[in-house]
């Protein structure tokens, strides 16, 4: 067994907290598909996930697949370092991404060359990046990005 030094664990990212109410969601990502809740009652989809609909306060829902489209609501573009783990991304783009179904979730964008150009309202796909054999994190890539 290896045991981790105080650097290696500096250059570990920080990691989603999986509890019982969003193990579905990301038992999902981990299998390669976005899902997310959906109210039985309202039929409104949600992110992230919750005990009760914030639409129409039914604890009725479901774990559905979603198309893992959307657009750019917003984003910022890291210039500098603020985690050590992120270092080899600089520069790198956090956005808003605003999913075909309606909610919005916070994610990075990837696949980007230096010849595109992030802009609010682009087209974006969901991409899974595994992390390890239990975790698997939704990025984004922007439509057309090479």
């Amino acid at each position: 067994m290896t045991t981790m030094n105080a650097s290696d664990e500096a250059l570990m990212p920080p990691l989603p907290l999986v509890t019982e109410e969003t193990r579905p969601f990301w038992d999902s990502c981990k299998a390669g598909v976005l899902r997310l809740q959906r109210c039985s009652s309202c039929l409104e989809f949600r992110f992230p996930p919750s005990v009760i609909c914030p639409a129409c306060s039914s604890m009725d829902c479901s774990w559905e697949p979603v198309s893992g489209m959307g657009s750019i609501f917003s984003f910022v573009t890291f210039q500098r370092l603020y985690h050590k783990a992120f270092a080899s991304l600089l520069p790198y783009v956090v956005a808003v991404i605003e999913l075909e179904e309606g909610p919005r979730m916070v994610s990075r964008l990837v696949g980007l060359g230096e010849q595109d150009s992030v802009k609010c309202g682009a087209l974006v796909k969901v991409r899974f990046e595994r992390l390890s054999d239990d975790l698997a994190l939704p990025l984004f890539e922007m439509l057309g990005a090479q």
